[in-house]
């Protein structure tokens, strides 16, 4: 039997439900809206690079989940087999890996 695999953590954070952005007595950010920034500048500076966007790397059998759960519209690193995937729609409701001819 083989361990469940963990599901992936959001590249960038969920936007807050508190409908106050900022605090009427002091002007700043209030705490929820201050952390989502936080989060937020974190996830982009270690997302992009100047040398370009990063990335994000799954083994072959983790994209194979990915395209039971109907993951749509995303470009991701194949480590398995050392290549680059996108997930393309090929039919109505329907997304297929295409692997990334580089040559």
């Amino acid at each position: 039997m083989s361990a469940p695999t963990q599901k992936q953590q959001a590249l960038f954070p969920d936007v807050p439900r508190d409908p106050q952005v900022v605090d009427l007595k002091t002007g700043e950010f209030t705490a929820p809206w201050q952390l989502f920034f936080d989060q937020l500048i974190m996830s982009l500076q270690t997302n992009l690079k100047p040398e370009g966007f990063v990335i994000p790397q799954q083994t072959a059998s983790n994209i194979a989940l990915l395209t039971e759960q109907a993951s749509q519209a995303n470009i991701i690193y194949d480590a398995t087999n050392n290549v680059f995937k996108g997930n393309i729609l090929t039919a109505p409701d329907t997304y297929t890996w295409k692997t990334f001819n580089l040559s």
